[in-house]
């Protein structure tokens, strides 16, 4: 029995209520390779396949041999894993693996610098560059204002937006901001980013939003604000209403976080108003349209905040239209979460319960953080409606299933919980030994807040 308390990785011991099978250091160590290739001893690359394949100049080969190699453990690195690392997808990466030996020069540099592979190893030349792990480089000479071009710029956000979905914010905003302070002035009195085109600005503003986004899950709202009014001020820059709209979209929901309805209705009137001068964008009018259903919930104004949220819910049905690569995904999943809020504020746990558990009976690996927002979401529900065990049994699920989450907000929707279950503490024996579990969660997730 003993050894259920021992991380079957590195031999550590594990706290009794540990529910993951990995000690602390392990699982950090597992969110950190989704984001970036590990720090590697200099043997690895004595490995005799990772040799062979070097000596075959096929990077392809070296690439597969590098995933499988002992140092990784009993499982080779997932082809998705390594795929994100350098930008492309994983069927790309299968064909890299198993094709003819690529010969561009620009993408064996990146892959190489990404990978970190010994230069006395390689079979062609790698310029000096500081950009160890960052976008991929056009040439070998990459400056900071190319870092944020919009092809590449692109490449980049999706990755980041899907590891963000899986490990949260905290992990990821020091690697989104150096890399945005390696790049060009959002004001535009630079002249660098004064000449970018529009595309390229576009990615500056997409790559601000999303480092808003992050900050403001690692607990740092301050520097999410400044994000975000950088995001809106370049988005203007760049011409591109629909991520205007989009920046108006996270100011208000910001706005909402920090409990001022009049700064999150002035920011989602103004980007619905902005829509209605360009091509429909049905899903970033039906966020726009929840996040003012929000703004007015909060104002008092329940009926007027029902009525929006019907409309919000009429555009998302009419979401299969145009699309914008800049904007951020929206979808039924995302609008019953703001629905929900809405209802909670309203008072009307049963509405609230009703949209959450019609999301959450799909799983969905990917959508970590998300998925666990609707679940504490739906504690707070059911707490309303007095169905405490079940409240109960659906926190541990999340306290289980968030272990490697690297999220501020999160914490506080635990918190949050945590208050709630206090009222019930002697009407129902299942609820003190989770308060405990609650305490000591939240204790050992302080690190995540930058703010700390």
């Amino acid at each position: 029995m003993a050894t259920r308390y021992v991380c079957p990785r590195c031999g550590g011991r594990l706290a009794r209520d540990n529910s993951s099978g990995r000690c602390a250091p392990c699982q950090a160590a597992e969110r950190d390779r989704l984001v970036a290739p590990p720090s590697l001893p200099s043997t690895f690359w004595e490995h005799q396949p990772i040799r062979r394949s070097l000596t075959e100049r096929h990077i392809g080969w070296v690439i597969r041999a590098y995933r499988c190699h002992p140092y990784h453990g009993n499982r080779p690195l997932p082809q998705s894993v390594v795929a994100r690392w350098v930008g492309i997808t994983q069927a790309q990466l299968s064909r890299i693996e198993t094709g003819t030996p690529v010969v561009h020069l620009d993408r064996l540099i990146h892959w190489a610098r990404t990978l970190d592979i010994p230069a006395q190893h390689l079979w062609f030349h790698v310029p000096p560059s500081s950009n160890r792990g960052g976008t991929p480089a056009a040439d070998g000479e990459q400056s900071s204002v190319e870092a944020t071009r919009g092809d590449l710029g692109l490449h980049f956000l999706k990755s980041l937006r899907s590891t963000d979905r899986q490990v949260g914010g905290s992990y990821l905003y020091a690697t989104i901001a150096a890399h945005l302070a390696r790049g060009t002035d959002p004001t535009g009195r630079d002249d660098r980013s004064a000449s970018l085109a529009p595309d390229d600005l576009a990615a500056l503003a997409s790559l601000n939003e999303m480092a808003g986004w992050m900050a403001h899950d690692a607990g740092n709202d301050d520097h999410a604000r400044r994000h975000l009014g950088d995001a809106l001020n370049v988005a203007i820059r760049s011409g591109d209403h629909h991520l205007t709209a989009q920046a108006r979209a996270s100011l208000s929901h910001l706005a909402c976080h920090d409990g001022d309805p009049t700064n999150a209705l002035v920011h989602a009137e103004a980007g619905l108003t902005l829509l209605t001068t360009v091509a429909p964008l049905h899903i970033l009018t039906a966020r726009l349209l929840a996040l003012k259903a929000r703004g007015l919930a909060m104002a008092g104004k329940v009926a007027e905040s029902y009525q929006t949220l019907d409309n919000g819910e009429a555009a998302l049905q009419q979401a299969n239209g145009p699309t914008s690569e800049w904007v951020s995904p929206f979808d039924a999943t995302s609008f019953a979460i703001e629905a929900a809020r809405v209802f909670l504020r309203s008072g009307d746990a049963f509405e609230a319960r009703r949209r959450l558990e019609g999301i959450l009976v799909a799983p969905d690996a990917e959508r970590v953080r998300s998925r666990a927002f609707a679940r504490l979401l739906l504690v707070r529900a059911l707490l309303g409606l007095g169905h405490v065990e079940q409240g109960c049994a659906l926190t541990h699920q999340v306290l289980d299933q968030t272990a490697s989450l690297g999220s501020a907000v999160i914490v506080d929707h635990l918190r949050q919980v945590s208050v709630l279950l206090g009222s019930w503490a002697r009407q129902s024996a299942e609820v003190p030994p989770l308060l405990n579990r609650l305490r000591n969660a939240v204790r050992e997730r302080a690190w995540i807040d930058v703010r700390v």
